[in-house]
């Protein structure tokens, strides 16, 4: 519905939207009621974090303690309670954090990155879900209290759930996500159930809350460009658009989208790892030391630091904790400003790239650079982003709310009246098939051991692959993709099926799935059942064999890919069709 309009539905719904981070999460809702215009809010309220101003912090940490039978014993804010780290101790339970990045997709893994290993025999889905459903309970109890709360929560068949996930993520980590959430309890494992549970990038989610809270007339003009940069604990995404109309808004992709592991994380890893190396030969090198010395450097240096001149220091200790060999005084390490600089500048340096290549394969400038996120508060980060975008002519603007809950907010408001109408593809979108051997081509004589004979008597290459989506296509949220295929069999089956497949590599145009095969991934699977009698009955080599004609299509302006199978129903072939 568009933004300020009364909901035209007749029943009463909740949308929760999710956001769950690498190191923090939260939740946001809205009670849509008929006649009503729609408000969005967040959950301001977490078991853990009572007596405290919430009001400008709604996230809570992404992290979950389990004891050694794989209960959950302690969720969030909870989990970072002296008392329940003192409990946990004494009584073995493990801590699992980061546990976000396990489910990216393969090959996306940054340079030097380290991620926490899990301790448990849990698989990252199940912890997904068990992290899902406390954020969730957590957010049922908070609406509760709510006027309408109880009333609203009567039917968990009116409760939608949005999910928000990097822009590098697609189809398999939102089966993924959405397992996660029926193991939950969100949802059942139906299809009714399945339709309850959306999804949209953190870039555009990031965008649509940049549209509600700042952008003015004078940027969403016809033509203008903006550029978000979503910088958060486990990635950094970046996303170019283009206004087409400004009343009604309409914006459209204008460069595909990017994603960097090289969020606030990356920064606190190579401090640990500083750290380590600093403390090598003194007593402060033991575990216990350099946990606590990283801990305060995330929780008072990182975030106060912002001049490479002055010292930086990391208040840890005690009177007695002194070393001047480490330049540690009276429980104080003290660190060159360039060396908690050397910390930021992976990150720093890979956001800089990024911008500029979005600038370049956009075309043009954007107008506005939109830095959003929980590392965008950072200080020192925001002042270079801030100079590199002035040094090359560009205008950087940190929305004045908090941009924290930029992804929750915004996911909820892009559920509620998105208005990117179209979307660039990021990678190459096909599907598998066999292709009739040809002994003058090299590539099928080079494959002639793998050659199989099929229904027809005839020879056929297997591992082709096919195109649907090209790289870099700028999709229409309601345009099919279609490509013809034919099935040949031995008899007319009942059901036909086709495997639905991404190429991540550099090729504008690959022909054969096993030259790359890593770069390959399938998203799904799409099956269909069919009449058997709309096969037509044909005459071979070997004797008869049936054939029946079909297209696999791609709606791929979907913030969801979505696949089917169609074929013409009517047309019947009776056994004297040749």
């Amino acid at each position: 519905m568009p933004r300020g309009q009364p909901y035209i539905g007749t029943t009463r719904k909740l949308v929760l939207a999710i956001d769950v981070g690498t190191t923090y999460s939260g939740v946001s809702y809205c009670i849509l009621t008929p006649g009503e215009i729609p408000k969005v809010h967040s959950i301001t309220r977490f078991p853990g974090q009572e007596g405290e101003d919430k009001s400008r912090d709604t996230k809570i940490p992404s992290v979950v303690y389990y004891d050694d039978g794989g209960k959950v014993r302690a969720v969030g804010a909870e989990a970072c309670l002296d008392s329940t780290r003192v409990e946990a101790q004494e009584n073995g339970w493990t801590l699992v954090e980061w546990f976000k990045l396990r489910l990216r997709p393969s090959g996306t893994q940054g340079k030097g990155e380290s991620l926490p290993k899990i301790w448990i025999t849990k698989s990252v889905i199940d912890i997904f879900a068990d992290y899902l459903a406390y954020l969730v309970r957590c957010a049922k109890e908070f609406i509760a209290e709510l006027p309408l709360g109880r009333q609203v929560l009567k039917s968990e068949a009116n409760v939608e759930y949005v999910m928000s996930h990097p822009n590098a993520w697609g189809g398999k980590q939102q089966n993924n996500m959405r397992r996660a959430a029926i193991l939950a309890g969100l949802v059942p494992d139906t299809h009714a159930g399945h339709a309850r549970v959306h999804f949209v990038t953190e870039g555009e989610a990031s965008l649509h809350f940049c549209i509600v809270n700042g952008l003015t007339q004078d940027i969403m003009k016809v033509d203008n460009h903006i550029l978000i940069v979503d910088a958060g604990g486990g990635t950094v995404d970046l996303s170019m658009y283009k206004v087409l109309n400004a009343s009604p808004l309409n914006i459209v992709e204008s460069s595909a989208p990017d994603c960097l592991l090289h969020g606030s994380t990356f920064v606190d890893t190579l401090a640990r790892i500083m750290l380590q190396e600093k403390m090598r030969d003194s007593r402060f090198a033991h575990g216990d030391y350099i946990d606590l010395m990283l801990s305060c450097f995330e929780m008072n240096t990182k975030p106060t630091f912002r001049d490479v001149s002055k010292t930086a220091y990391i208040k840890f200790g005690g009177p007695r904790d002194t070393d001047a060999g480490c330049s540690i005084k009276r429980g104080v390490l003290s660190l060159a400003g360039s060396d908690i600089a050397g910390l930021f500048s992976p990150s720093i340096d890979a956001i800089k790239g990024a911008i500029q290549a979005q600038v370049r394969n956009a075309g043009c400038k954007p107008s506005r650079i939109l830095l959003v996120g929980g590392f965008a508060n950072n200080r020192f980060l925001r002042s270079q982003l801030q100079h590199f975008a002035t040094s090359k002519g560009m205008a950087l603007f940190c929305p004045e709310v908090q941009t924290a809950k930029a992804v929750a907010e915004g996911a909820l408001w892009h559920h509620l009246d998105h208005y990117v109408s179209a979307r660039i593809a990021r990678d190459i979108y096909g599907t598998s098939h066999l292709k009739l051997y040809d002994s003058s081509l090299f590539d099928h004589v080079n494959r002639k051991d793998s050659t199989i004979v099929y229904a027809d008597g005839l020879m056929y290459v297997p591992s082709a692959f096919s195109r649907i989506v090209l790289r870099g296509t700028l999709v229409e949220e309601e345009r099919e993709f279609r490509l013809p295929l034919e099935r040949c069999s031995s008899q007319r089956d009942t059901q036909i099926s086709a495997g639905i497949l991404c190429y991540k590599g550099a090729q504008d145009d690959p022909q054969w799935i096993d030259e790359e095969a890593d770069l390959f991934s399938v998203l799904c699977t799409v099956h269909a059942d069919v009449n058997p009698q709309t096969y037509q009955r044909r005459m071979g080599v070997l004797g008869e064999y049936f054939t029946k004609e079909y297209h696999v299509v791609l709606l791929f302006g979907l913030t969801e890919l979505k696949a089917q199978l169609s074929w013409k129903e009517k047309v019947i072939f009776d056994d004297e069709d040749a």
